[in-house]
C-alpha cells in the first residue's frame, strides 16, 4: 500500500522518491525530534483541482471506496469543496469548533503532591505552547470533526528546549494502512509510516464515529450524501425559479403585425424588458395576458425538502436541532448554547487526551527530565447559574439550621461534597 502511494504522488508531482528518507529516519528514532519546516511543505499542498469534475452519484461512491481501502485523498478534497460550497454545513461545523475554542485552557500540576514543584514548570510550559501558536493548533486538530482526523508536524527547537511552530498538515498527505498505520507523504516524496519518525514529530488527532479506519469517521461521511441531494435539489429549484418565478406574458397582436418578422421580433422585445423591468408601454388596445405560475402543493416542495437536510445537518453536527437556524451571538454562552454539552465534554476530553499524550508529555520531558507532573485541561463545565446556587446555599442554610434547632447531627462532610458548599470549620460549631 506505501509503495504503490508513494508511486501514485510521485507521479502526479514529480518529485524523486526515498530521497533523504533513510537520513531522516536514522536521525529521528533517537533523541530528539529532527524535522524542520521544510520537510513538511508537502503538508500544505492542496489537491482541490482534482476535485474540479462534476460531482456524480457513481464519483461519490468511487471516492468513499477509495477512502475505505485507507487512501482518502479523494475523500478529504470532497469534504473540503464541501466546506466551500455548502454554508449551512459550513456554519455549523464552525458553530462546534468554536464551541471547544471559546474553553479556556490551561497547564497545570497534574496532582496535589506535585503542586510546589510543577507550578514553575507548567507557567514555563504554558508560555512555550502560546507562543508557538497553540490556538492555531487547536483549530487545525478540530479540522477532525469534519474529516476524521487531522495533524500537525512540531517544529522544535534544538535540542528540544522550545517549539519554534506548528505546521500544518494538510489532510491529503495522510494515508494508512488496513492495520490501522498511520502515513504520511513527506515534501520529498518518500511514503512513511508515523512510527519511523520521533513520537514526538507530529500531533495526530482523531474523530472518530465508529471503530476503524480514522478516515471513516468524520461527520461530513454520513452526510455528503445529504450535500449531494441537496445540491441537486437547488439545482432544480433554480429551474423552476426560472420558469415560474418570472410571469409568463402573452401578447394577441394582429395576424399582418405576426407574420411580419421584424415587428414580432419589436412585440417579443419589448415583452422581455417588460417582465425584466415590470414596467411597458403598449399601443392602445393591445391585449397583453399575464399568466402565473400553476403553484400548488410542489412549489414549496424544494423548500421542504432543502429544510428537512439542514435539520438533519445540525442534530448530527450540533447534537439539537432547536435554535439552530438561528443567527447566534459572540459570547462564549451563546456559541455554546448552539451544540449540546456532552458533545463539547467529548470533543474537550478528545483534545487533552491529544494534546497531553502528543505534546505536553514530551515537551516536558525535554525540558525538566520528569514525566507526568503538568497537564493540559480544558474547562468545558458550563457557567454557573449563580441565581440558582444561591438559592440552592440559602434552602441548605435554612435546613442545617431547622436541624440544629431539633437536636439533630448532620453530617457536614456529606453536605459539602453533595452541594459544593465549602463551609469554613467555625461556621460549623
Amino acid at each position: 500500500m506505501a509503495e504503490r502511494i508513494s508511486g501514485l504522488i510521485g507521479t502526479f508531482f514529480g518529485i524523486p522518491i526515498g530521497k533523504r528518507r533513510n537520513k531522516r529516519i536514522s536521525g529521528n528514532l533517537k533523541g530528539f525530534p529532527s524535522g524542520t519546516s521544510e520537510d513538511f511543505e508537502s503538508g500544505i499542498f492542496s489537491l482541490m483541482n482534482s476535485r474540479g469534475s462534476k460531482i456524480t452519484a457513481p464519483s461519490i461512491n468511487a471516492i468513499l471506496a477509495s477512502a475505505d481501502t485507507g487512501t482518502p485523498c479523494e475523500q478529504a478534497a470532497l469534504f473540503q469543496s464541501v466546506l466551500e460550497k455548502e454554508p449551512v454545513m459550513a456554519a455549523h461545523i464552525q458553530t462546534r469548533q468554536l464551541a471547544v475554542l471559546s474553553c479556556d485552557w490551561q497547564i497545570r500540576p497534574a496532582t496535589a503532591a506535585s503542586f510546589e514543584s510543577a507550578s514553575a514548570k507548567a507557567a514555563e510550559i504554558s508560555a512555550i505552547l502560546k507562543k508557538a501558536g497553540i490556538y492555531k493548533l487547536l483549530k487545525h486538530l478540530l479540522d477532525a470533526l469534519a474529516t476524521g482526523y487531522s495533524g500537525s508536524a512540531v517544529i522544535w527547537e534544538e535540542g528540544g528546549a522550545g517549539i519554534r511552530e506548528f505546521k500544518y498538515i494538510h489532510p491529503c498527505a495522510w494515508s494508512f494502512d488496513l492495520s490501522g498505520k498511520t502515513i504520511f507523504s513527506s515534501s520529498d516524496g518518500s511514503v512513511s509510516s508515523l512510527e519511523e519518525y520521533h513520537p514526538a514529530q507530529f500531533i495526530f488527532h482523531t474523530h472518530q464515529t465508529m471503530p476503524g479506519l480514522p478516515c471513516r469517521g468524520g461527520l461530513l461521511r454520513s452526510l455528503i450524501w445529504l450535500y449531494f441531494f441537496k445540491h441537486y435539489a437547488l439545482r432544480d429549484r433554480a429551474r423552476f425559479l426560472e420558469r415560474f418565478g418570472i410571469p409568463f406574458l402573452v401578447a394577441k397582436i394582429k395576424k399582418d403585425d405576426f407574420e411580419n418578422v421584424e415587428s414580432r421580433s419589436q412585440i417579443l422585445s419589448s415583452l422581455s424588458r417588460m417582465g425584466s423591468d415590470g414596467v411597458g408601454v403598449t399601443t392602445e388596445g393591445s391585449d397583453i395576458n399575464i399568466l402565473g405560475p400553476q403553484g400548488g402543493p410542489g412549489s414549496t416542495a424544494f423548500q421542504e425538502w432543502m429544510d428537512y437536510i439542514d435539520d438533519i445537518s445540525a442534530l448530527a453536527i450540533l447534537g439539537q436541532t432547536a435554535s439552530s437556524g438561528n443567527a447566534s451571538g459572540f459570547s462564549k454562552g451563546q456559541i455554546q448554547e448552539n451544540v449540546r454539552q456532552d458533545l463539547i465534554e467529548a470533543d474537550c476530553r478528545a483534545l487533552m487526551e491529544t494534546i497531553n499524550n502528543s505534546l505536553v508529555k514530551s515537551l516536558e520531558t525535554f525540558l525538566y527530565g520528569t514525566s507526568g507532573e503538568v497537564e493540559f485541561v480544558m474547562k468545558y463545565e458550563p457557567d454557573a447559574d449563580l441565581e440558582k446556587k444561591a438559592s440552592v446555599m440559602r434552602n441548605v442554610a435554612e435546613s442545617l439550621k431547622v436541624f440544629k434547632e431539633s437536636g439533630l447531627e448532620v453530617d457536614i462532610e456529606y453536605v459539602k461534597s453533595t452541594f459544593g458548599i465549602p463551609f469554613l470549620e467555625n461556621e460549623l460549631t
